[in-house]
């Protein structure tokens, strides 16, 4: 197991997810626009409205509301909350243009909480629900994730499991390893089982292979180091220089006054826009 670390509260820290994380290894700005950057109004991010967002959220919702409801729904009762969630996403709320864009992501949602109900016995017992917890790999900048399953196995051990609904396979098991240092710290247990559901194909998670969790939580901090230089220095370099990447462009589209405000997102703090393509 790691070393366990207790967490406390440090002004002004820096917290580090997994998507913040790949979005700074990926473009130092675009992390910047995604993350820091605030909407004047109301201190909130910002936020595109995507189609794939928007299916996933509500299929990670649905599903957390089946595993934690206290008797087991049908999949009559599953699609219904599907369709209920549904409607914060309709329309440019959602990403969606056209209607029949949106129903086809609705099928593939519908399609995969068919698949999910259908294979969700095989997930052992659900360990109580940990809500954002996290993990200091510098003294101010601060690991955290929100899993979508941790279960209990019968030799006391824990399985993580993240749930996917995209179309691929995922490059690298960087998510797991996050959610194994914050489970590893916050039950105080060893996890010993590591999966991606892929719900759109497979019938149970697939298991991955962590080769070293200590080793991997000194990568993390190394980029934590990175991290934290880059907002002392406030230095945010596109990867593209002033040409802009796809997402350095798309953010800085809508603090240009490109985009169409949607709705504030008070529960994660963000504004949400339409951005025309």
């Amino acid at each position: 197991m790691i070393p366990r670390k207790q967490s406390k509260y440090v002004k002004d820290a820096i917290f580090l997810s997994n998507t913040s994380l790949s979005d700074f290894l990926s473009c130092p700005k675009a992390y910047y626009l995604k993350n820091i950057y605030r909407d004047s109004r109301n201190n909130y991010r910002l936020q595109i409205a995507s189609p794939y967002l928007s299916l996933g959220a509500t299929v990670h919702d649905v599903i957390k509301w089946y595993l934690t409801s206290e008797d087991v729904p049908s999949l009559e009762g599953t699609e219904q909350k599907f369709h209920d969630l549904w409607g914060k996403y309709s329309g440019k709320r959602g990403g969606f243009i056209i209607p029949s864009d949106e129903e086809e992501f609705i099928k593939r949602g519908l399609k995969i909480l068919e698949n999910f109900v259908k294979n969700a016995k095989c997930l052992e017992k659900l360990a109580p629900p940990a809500s954002f917890p996290k993990y200091p790999l510098l003294e101010d900048v601060i690991l955290t994730g929100n899993m979508d399953f941790v279960g209990e196995m019968p030799d006391g051990s824990l399985h993580v499991a993240d749930f996917k609904t995209g179309s691929k396979d995922e490059d690298s098991p960087l998510q797991l390893y996050i959610y194994t240092i914050l489970s590893e710290n916050y039950y105080g247990k060893p996890v010993k089982k590591a999966s991606f559901w892929y719900l759109d194909r497979e019938d149970a998670p697939k298991e991955a292979v962590l080769d070293n969790v200590e080793q991997n939580l000194k990568w993390l901090e190394d980029k934590a180091r990175l991290v934290k230089e880059a907002w002392v220095e406030n230095h945010w370099e596109c990867i593209k220089g002033d040409e802009l990447c796809h997402n350095c462009r798309d953010y800085q589209a809508i603090i240009d006054g490109k985009g169409e405000f949607m709705y504030s997102d008070h529960a994660f703090k963000k504004e949400v826009y339409f951005l025309p393509r």
